[in-house]
């Protein structure tokens, strides 16, 4: 029996508004969690899905830098993304692409430990009440 093919964290490439930010971050994750809701209906039975990325980076305050973009773009929404985990220019059926939007929603944190290069943590939330698009050609 073949094996599956693997992802293998080397080539992501994150997309927002027409640049890539691969080089300023370690970790991307594309995840979903139930939205919360105080008042549910009878039409509610599942709850609505809240799409986001884990993304964690380095810091820097270069005007090209992940950091500078998501400080400089704090309230922003709908901004446009392409999330290649496989890294390639051109989707396939194999190696597709994940399109959106997404809404900055806070600045992100500045500072850390002495002599130790600078990281942060961030939640970006794809618009509300969307899910990404895979996009295979």
């Amino acid at each position: 029996m073949p094996t599956s093919t693997r992802i293998k964290g080397r080539n992501l490439v994150l997309t927002l508004d027409g640049d890539d930010y691969a080089v300023d971050a370690s970790s991307i994750t594309l995840t979903n969690e139930d939205k919360d809701g105080e008042v549910r209906t009878f039409a509610d039975i599942t709850p609505p899905k809240q799409w986001f990325f884990e993304i964690e980076g380095i810091q820097s305050t270069d005007g090209t830098s992940l950091w500078d973009f998501l400080w400089d773009n704090d309230g922003s929404e709908d901004i446009a993304f392409v999330f290649k985990p496989h890294g390639n220019t051109t989707a396939t059926s194999s190696q597709p692409h994940f399109t959106g939007t997404v809404d900055v929603k806070g600045k992100p944190p500045i500072g850390g430990a002495a002599d130790t290069t600078f990281v942060f943590s961030y939640r970006l939330d794809l618009t509300a009440g969307t899910e990404p698009t895979r996009v295979t050609s």
